[in-house]
């Protein structure tokens, strides 16, 4: 009789327990209780499935910034970074990330609607990756958009490392030279490409538009932050964690919601470094 009384206190307790369900709220840090070798539901789910977050920068344009949009974050401000799926606001860094994948896409979007993409393949060289210029002179961007990306791990304290994506869209001098400058980091490294650590740092420029009106863009500035140790239990973990992301990486199609607003500065950013004179930079790819 006891028993039965117990099992139904019990029962009693937990339908108590399930009226509260509603009122509870996520927790943004990983319990503790958490096995990390229990994915149960996840088996069916493959790389190829799975968009990739965003490193976004609130610039003039964003939806993030408008109270109306669904979209809208509260609390970005202009020139912060974001994660574009779940909305973390990341303030303007620094940001330490690990890359794990380096690719270089070329779309041609339609003219008329930027969110619709004609060619997601544009080949180097392509006559649509070239500037023009109009009757009057002017720099008419090329066609084709040209997007240098790197699939990254977002380091966190006391976090598991945050996959992102960082895509560059090189319409404009700046970012085009944050883009040269993060691939030659890597390419002097001398190692795997997720054996280095970099940091990121947003801001914004200001510039004339192809149509002469004035325009502020978010810019990346990157910097070398030098290798992984690998003397430490820390640094062996993340290496090995992140060699096994690489892995997993190859083959497959990453999908991402690139940035396809207007923020060219209306000049040819391959024009202007050819009439700069030439400058030689020491750059040190360890530290």
């Amino acid at each position: 009789m006891a028993k039965e009384k117990d099992q139904e206190l019990a029962v009693r307790s937990n339908e108590e327990l399930m009226l509260q369900f509603g009122e509870i709220t996520g927790v943004e840090s990983r319990p503790a209780d958490l096995d990390p070798h229990d994915l149960s539901g996840t088996e069916d789910i493959t790389q190829d499935e799975i968009r990739l977050p965003r490193l976004a920068i609130a610039q003039g344009l964003s939806k993030q910034l408008v109270p109306t949009e669904g979209v809208f974050i509260k609390g970005l401000t202009i020139g912060e970074m974001f994660n574009d799926v779940t909305g973390e606001i990341y303030g303007n860094g620094p940001l330490t990330v690990v890359p794990l994948k380096r690719t270089v896409t070329r779309i041609e979007f339609d003219p008329n609607d930027k969110k619709v993409p004609l060619d997601t393949k544009v080949p180097a060289g392509d006559k649509r990756t070239e500037w023009t210029k109009d009757a009057e002179g002017k720099g008419v961007p090329p066609r084709a958009t040209e997007y240098v990306e790197y699939v990254s791990l977002l380091l966190k304290q006391g976090k598991v490392p945050e996959p992102i994506m960082v895509s560059i869209k090189t319409t404009n001098k700046y970012q085009r030279a944050a883009a040269k400058l993060w691939t030659t980091f890597v390419a002097l490294r001398g190692a795997a490409i997720y054996r280095g650590l970099y940091t990121l740092v947003s801001k914004i420029e200001k510039g004339m538009n192809k149509d002469g009106q004035e325009t502020l863009f978010g810019v990346f500035i990157v910097k070398n932050a030098g290798f992984i140790p690998s003397d430490k239990p820390a640094g062996r973990a993340l290496i090995e964690y992140a060699k096994g992301f690489h892995e997993r990486l190859q083959g497959k199609t990453i999908v991402v919601n690139r940035e396809t607003a207007e923020d060219n500065d209306g000049f040819d950013p391959e024009e202007i470094e050819q009439q700069q004179p030439a400058q030689t930079t020491q750059v040190d790819p360890g530290m």
